[in-house]
């Protein structure tokens, strides 16, 4: 299973753009002190691709699963939160995002589920991914202030629709 999500958002970060970047400063910038606040031992890092965040980290041992739902033999590694830790990832990526997945949605693995989103940057041809993974007991005040401080998709209400007999 988390293959399979380390598969989707590999192909999802492809297919939303090969030049991906870090956002701007202003949002670096944001993050980095919401986070400061809540967690000052996080490590935070904005590479020439992304800003990532992470604190309470550990490498898990996974299996691979198809589509279909096979559990492959084959285990790899991966890094994600341990029950108390969280990893945060935000890019900036070209165009409209074109990705398989829906976005946003929770991706639940085996050990911790993910948050993913893909909300257009405002004014531009471009859109931000956002990879949130959280542990069961990650502080709320922490994990509601990620929710509010990271690029989130706004849904714009549609139309009322008429009442019945008019």
């Amino acid at each position: 299973m988390n293959r399979m999500i380390l598969a989707t958002f590999a192909a999802l970060v492809a297919a939303s753009g090969l030049s991906a970047e870090p956002p701007s400063d202003e949002l670096v910038q944001k993050l980095t002190e919401m986070i400061r606040k809540h967690c000052p031992e996080a490590k935070i890092e904005v590479t020439k691709q992304e800003f990532v965040a992470k604190s309470g980290t550990m490498m898990f041992t996974l299996h691979g699963r198809s589509k279909a739902g096979e559990v492959s033999p084959v285990t790899y590694q991966q890094e994600g939160p341990n029950f108390k830790g969280f990893m945060l990832r935000v890019s900036v990526n070209e165009g409209k995002y074109q990705g398989a997945a829906v976005v946003p949605q929770t991706l639940q693995g085996p050990y911790f589920p993910t948050f993913i989103d893909a909300p257009p940057v405002e004014k531009e041809n471009k859109h931000y991914w956002v990879g949130f993974s959280y542990g069961s007991r990650l502080d709320p005040d922490l994990k509601k202030a990620i929710f509010e401080a990271i690029p989130t998709t706004k849904f714009v209400p549609g139309p009322k629709p008429e009442p019945n007999g008019k």
